[in-house]
């Protein structure tokens, strides 16, 4: 027998048998959704949906078997990796005789080895679909998420606005998807930016990297701005610094090596355009002088100072204006 057939979690079919595997749980719930919303179309659909360290004896028999109307079941099992010593025997029985009128999802976040021997017989049946919900943590694939939250809507929206929704939402991908939603709903056209922006914009306020990234375009007024909305709204100091040293460095990888590319710095294209752009007005010893700050302000933030405040703001100011503002 072939193994079972392994997808993207965006790309799960309906199968008898399907295995939704991996540790993010959004992907995961996604999956699921996706195939009751293809079931509803089709038929009466009943759903059950159970825990596995919930399962009885002889249960999945019953829960698949044909509802009392004849309606089709989905029948998703939830938290396999705590599942009970029954469902392992039974999962695999069931593997073998399949009700003809149900969809069972077998859900494992992979997480621990529990369920190990259900996992291996499921991933050995040609007749089971695995969708895989692994973890992303790349910037490049938070913003290929986005893109394709638009292609499957038969939407677009352009590199740069991803880039933008990413940078306001990281990686809680719940928040992605409903921002992706919203302007979908709300703007008919190619999303840009400056829509982003428009709908988005306040989120970026207690962005640390917000701040740096105004400083180093040299608005001044506004990086101050956007300083104290962020250490006003709870931001850590010491993560405001952190924006500043990593983008310093990026700058000082470009200005040391004329031949440096995104593949030899090892970060995305539009990291390194943004250092890129960053490094006009700029030379060794302004950038010296920079990191020599950065030193003396995360000192003064750690307790070095009295008005650890005045030193970010003083901080702020020499970035935008090039390493003139000392």
């Amino acid at each position: 027998m072939s193994p079972a057939k392994v997808v993207p979690w965006r790309a799960i079919s309906v199968a008898p048998v399907l295995l939704v595997s991996g540790p993010q749980e959004f992907f995961a719930d996604r999956a699921v959704k996706n195939v009751r919303d293809v079931l509803r179309k089709k038929d009466n659909l009943e759903i059950v949906e159970i825990e596995g360290s919930e399962y009885l004896e002889g249960s999945i028999f019953d829960l698949a078997s044909a509802g009392l109307f004849g309606d089709s079941k989905l029948v998703i099992i939830n938290g396999v990796e705590r599942c009970s010593d029954a469902l392992i025997p039974d999962g695999i029985e069931y593997l073998a005789n399949p009700a003809e009128d149900a969809v069972v999802i077998f859900k494992h976040s992979g997480k621990s080895v529990r369920g190990k021997k259900l996992l291996e017989a499921l991933r050995a049946n040609d007749n089971v679909i695995e969708a895989t919900c692994l973890d992303i943590s790349k910037d490049a694939e938070k913003i290929a998420f986005v893109e394709s939250e638009f292609n499957s809507k038969g939407r677009k929206i352009q590199r740069a606005a991803a880039v933008a929704l990413v940078e306001i939402f990281g990686s809680d991908f719940e928040e992605l998807s409903a921002a992706s939603s919203q302007l979908q709903l709300d703007d008919a056209g190619e999303i840009t930016p400056q829509i982003v922006e428009k709908y988005f914009g306040g989120r970026l306020e207690t962005n640390a990297f917000k701040v740096a990234d105004s400083a180093f375009l040299g608005r001044t007024s506004e990086s101050i701005l956007l300083l104290r909305h962020a250490l006003d709204q709870g931001a850590e100091p010491v993560f405001i610094i952190t924006a500043f040293t990593m983008k310093l460095r990026q700058m000082g990888m470009i200005l040391g090596n004329p031949n440096a590319t995104p593949g030899t710095m090892r970060i995305e294209p539009w990291k390194f355009d943004k250092a890129r752009a960053a490094c006009a007005g700029w030379n060794e010893e302004s950038l010296a002088n920079g990191f020599h700050l950065l030193a003396d302000t995360d000192f003064a933030v750690k307790g070095g100072a009295k008005d650890p405040h005045y030193a970010l703001e003083k901080l702020v100011t020499f970035f935008a204006t090039k390493g003139r503002g000392q």
